[in-house]
């Protein structure tokens, strides 16, 4: 089998990275995906969280992921418990399980996630795009992508 190196090995400071805005602002950086490194049946990325921001409670209903903390201080609702997320923690996520990630500290708080199957790095994409972030304009991104936001 060839394999093109320069789609399947990223040095460091590679990747696709997206600009967040509004209440998950902060940065992403796409490693693998479909659109990166061509057929795969995985997402891997890094998010950064600025201090402050997070990622509202939210479950996938076709994939699951592995979050990976690098730096950085905050913590992880995960099926309604509050777990501390600090540089080495890795929280699994399970299919169909409420998750949340808040950045707790003053400096930027970073993750390795990996999900499988890929797709939900689209809403990022879009939501990247957004000129006014709003709550209600981020849930119809998501709920397009299986990220099924939580009311309340």
């Amino acid at each position: 089998m060839s394999l093109d190196l320069a789609k399947h090995v990223l040095g460091p400071g590679a990747g696709e990275v997206i600009e967040m805005h509004g209440p998950t602002a902060g940065r992403i950086t796409i490693l693998v995906d479909p659109v990166n490194t061509g057929n795969t049946d995985l997402c891997a990325l890094i998010q950064t969280l600025n201090p402050g921001a997070s990622v509202p409670v939210h479950r996938h209903e076709r994939a699951e992921q592995v979050l990976h903390f690098l730096s950085g201080r905050g913590s992880v609702s995960i099926a309604g418990h509050e777990v501390e997320a600090n540089p080495g923690t890795t929280v699994h996520v399970p299919k169909g399980v409420d998750h949340g990630i808040a950045n707790a500290g003053d400096v930027p708080l970073s993750f390795l996630e990996a999900t499988t199957p890929p797709g939900f790095q689209e809403a990022f994409r879009s939501m990247s795009r957004l000129t006014e972030p709003t709550p209600e304009a981020i849930a119809a991104i998501a709920g397009q992508h299986d990220i099924l936001i939580a009311s309340g």
